[in-house]
This record gives C-alpha cells, sequence and structure tokens, in this order.
C-alpha cells in the first residue's frame, strides 16, 4: 500500500491581500516558492507537478476554487515526506493561505520522524521486500519502477527498481538475516530529515540507472546536462562522507563522458557493481496492444513533427535512425500494406512470426547520399486490428541482424 498526503489550501478570508484568488495566481505563488527553495516544476495534462528530488514528486490541481493535491511518498522516503509538509506549510505561511492536510501516519500531527520512519516506511519497506523474494524470477522483473518512461529490459536474475537493480539472492538474504531495515537507506532516495551523503548519492543513482544514456556529453544538451548533475550528485556525496558504498565504475566512466577529471576515490567502498544503468540495455515503449524495444542510448527527436516518432543515436556514434507508428483499423484485421515496402530498390524480403503477430520486412540496396551511404529496413506488424510501420536506417554494412533483432524485439502487451 502506497504511503500519500493529500491537502488544499485556500485564503484564510474572503479578503485576501487585494490579490484575486484563482488559477494562475495560485500557481504564480507556488511557482515563486519553488524557485526560491531551489526545486523544479512542470506543466502536465491539468497539473503542476512539482519535483523536490528524484522520484519525489507534489500534484497540484485547481478545483472547486481550492489548490487541491497529492503526494506519494513512499518511494522517495520518510525524508521526503517531510520536506512535502515543509514545502506546503512553507507556502501556505507566505501567501496567508488554510491549509488541510491528510496524512495517514500522523507525522503532520505529531512531528515524531522516527518512529513515522519506523512504523509506516521501513514496515513498508520490509513487507515489500518479503514480498519481493518471493517472485517466480520467470515472471517478474520490476518494482516500485516509473513505468511512465519506458519499460527496462529484462536483467538476468536481477530485480529492477527506480535507484538500482537488486539480485534475487540479494534480496532473499535481506530477508532471511532480518536486516531488511538496515537496507532500506539504499532503497529510499531520500531516508533523513536533512539531505545527507546518501541523499546525494541516491539521487545520482536514480539518474544513472533510469535517464543516463552513457553517451558523451558532447553529443547534446539533454546528455551534458544529465552527466553533469551525476557528477555534481556523486562529488557532493562523497564530500560529505568518503566511506559511502560508492558506484566508482560508472563514476569514472561517466567523467570520460564528460571530459571531467575525477577526484580521488582512494579508500572507496565499492558499491556492487554491473547492476546500474538501464539504458546500457534495450528499453521499451509502448504503442497500442505493442511494445518495441529500441537501443537504450537512442535519443527521442523532441524537433521531428513528423509523422512518426524518430529515435536516433547521431552520426558521430553509431549513425542509426529508427522512426515508428502504428495504425489501428476498428472493426476489421490490419493488413500489410504493399506500398510501404516501395521506398526503395528491394534486395530481400521476408516474414515470420513475432509472438502472436506477424511481421513482413524488406531490406534495400544501399543508397549513396551527400558523404554517406545509407541502409534501409523497411518492417511492418500486424496483430489483429492494429500496424505498427517501421523504418530502420543504419550508416554501417553488415547490421542487418542488428535491425532484424530490433523488429524480432517486439511484444504484444494489451
Amino acid at each position: 500500500m502506497s504511503i500519500r498526503i493529500r491537502f488544499s489550501l485556500e485564503p484564510k478570508k474572503k479578503i485576501f491581500s487585494g490579490v484575486i484568488w484563482n488559477l494562475q495566481n495560485a500557481e504564480r505563488m507556488t511557482k515563486s516558492l519553488v524557485k526560491e527553495m531551489g526545486y523544479h516544476c512542470y506543466r502536465i495534462e491539468g497539473f503542476l507537478l512539482v519535483q523536490l528530488c528524484p522520484e519525489g514528486y507534489i500534484w497540484f490541481q485547481w478545483n472547486k476554487n481550492k489548490l487541491q493535491g497529492e503526494s506519494q511518498t513512499n518511494i522517495a522516503g520518510p525524508g521526503f515526506h517531510v520536506a512535502v509538509i515543509e514545502f506546503l506549510e512553507r507556502l501556505a505561511e507566505i501567501e496567508k493561505l488554510k491549509l488541510k492536510v491528510e496524512d495517514r501516519t500522523g507525522f503532520y500531527v505529531k512531528r515524531d520522524f522516527l518512529a513515522m520512519r519506523q512504523k509506516y516506511f521501513y514496515q513498508w519497506f520490509s513487507d515489500l521486500v518479503d514480498l519481493v523474494s518471493k517472485w517466480n524470477q520467470s515472471e517478474e522483473y520490476m518494482f516500485c519502477w516509473p513505468a511512465i518512461y519506458y519499460i527496462p529490459e529484462r536483467q538476468e536474475e536481477k530485480l529492477i527498481t527506480h535507484i538500482r537493480a537488486f539480485s534475487f539472492k540479494e534480496l532473499k538474504g535481506m530477508t532471511n538475516s532480518g536486516m531488511s531495515v538496515a537496507f532500506a537507506r539504499d532503497f529510499f532516495v531520500w531516508n533523513e530529515v536533512e539531505k545527507d551523503a546518501w541523499f546525494y548519492r541516491n539521487s545520482a543513482l536514480v539518474l544513472l540507472n533510469q535517464f543516463c544514456y552513457f553517451m558523451p556529453s558532447e553529443r547534446s544538451r539533454q546528455d551534458k546536462n544529465i552527466n553533469k548533475e551525476i557528477i555534481d550528485l556523486l562529488e557532493t556525496a562523497i564530500s560529505m562522507d568518503d566511506k559511502i558504498p560508492f558506484p566508482k565504475k560508472e563514476y569514472l566512466e561517466v567523467c570520460s563522458l564528460h571530459d571531467h577529471k575525477p577526484v580521488d576515490l582512494s579508500g572507496t567502498v565499492l558499491l556492487c557493481e554491473d547492476c546500474i544503468g538501464c539504458r546500457k540495455h534495450l528499453v521499451y515503449r509502448k504503442i497500442g496492444s505493442m511494445s518495441f524495444g529500441i537501443p537504450g542510448n537512442f535519443l527521442y527527436d523532441e524537433a521531428d513533427y513528423g509523422i512518426m516518432d524518430h529515435y536516433y543515436d547521431g552520426n558521430l556514434y553509431g549513425g542509426h535512425d529508427y522512426y515508428i507508428y502504428a495504425a489501428v483499423f476498428k472493426g476489421r484485421e490490419a493488413e500489410f500494406k504493399k506500398q510501404w515496402f516501395e521506398q526503395g530498390t528491394v534486395e530481400e524480403t521476408m516474414e515470420f512470426p513475432v509472438g502472436d503477430a506477424k511481421a513482413r520486412v524488406a531490406f534495400y540496396e544501399p543508397e549513396s547520399k551527400t558523404n554517406e551511404v545509407l541502409y534501409g529496413v523497411s518492417a511492418q506488424v500486424i496483430y489483429k486490428e492494429q500496424r505498427m510501420n517501421i523504418n530502420i536506417i543504419s550508416r554501417r554494412p553488415e547490421e542487418k541482424d542488428w535491425a532484424l533483432d530490433l523488429i524480432k524485439s517486439i511484444r504484444i502487451t494489451e
């Protein structure tokens, strides 16, 4: 069961400091405090989303002349739970608002952090570890994963979480030893009231595990920002506690990608190796009733407004382009479209099943462009009423099997 804070904010009096109480002013007040406290905020589908830390969000929505919202705190941790309440109280105090809070942990009323953490967060974590240790490894491989981003590829004998992958052996050891609570600070991003070394290290782990492309910073602004933030967080952590278990291998790799001189790590306690970084593998995104795999280091092209989604790694870093979209034909079965396979001189075609779906692929003869040769592949995958259309472009020969494996990675996920 998740741990949540629900709240509402409204003026204490009808006369409200000469300011009209409406959605625009309520959001302006919230954004002003966000900026002052160094947090971040975004607009998402009618909500104002305030981010206090990785995996730590507060959702605000205007409803019935009130600013209402909630925050799920059990993933980010007990320190984040406290930070949410402090943010809401500060906003209410500055803007002279009446704050109502629903907090089943009792912290809002009693302010007993240790009791709240032990009874609710550590118990929730202990129950979770006990549950997961009984899972069938062949079926489940994720928990507490923010599926809104993408679905990571399965890692052998490991359970993937928001912060890193845990081996099933490691999780069973936690349960059998009765030391689940001791491992909680490796799981919660914000485990203490203050932002200690574990907070900064764990914040970096979330970025490393979910968002880092492990590509040179010079490739894109996105790579540069992510790499820099990871380095800053990890170096803050090690400066506060040089004995904290540290992802040395990943830190040195990101420093190399960012052309940054690493700090001295002599005597550093190593965090487990080869368990951090979902984007080192394939990642899966969903369209309709199908999920498709793309290399985790591919960027999504925000500037391409064409009909197809475009993913790429850049000409200097592999030279691949992956274009995809889907169509649904309500009331009739999808069929292969002959014209889709007429985008060049066809060298070879093939058909094969992809689970319960059917795929058709055409490989084209190399096409010479300005200063480069393009190797193109067109594919369609059909399942019931849905047809998925794919184009893959490579700039190196002998990548036919690579492109074919991507098409074969498509899953039915209805």
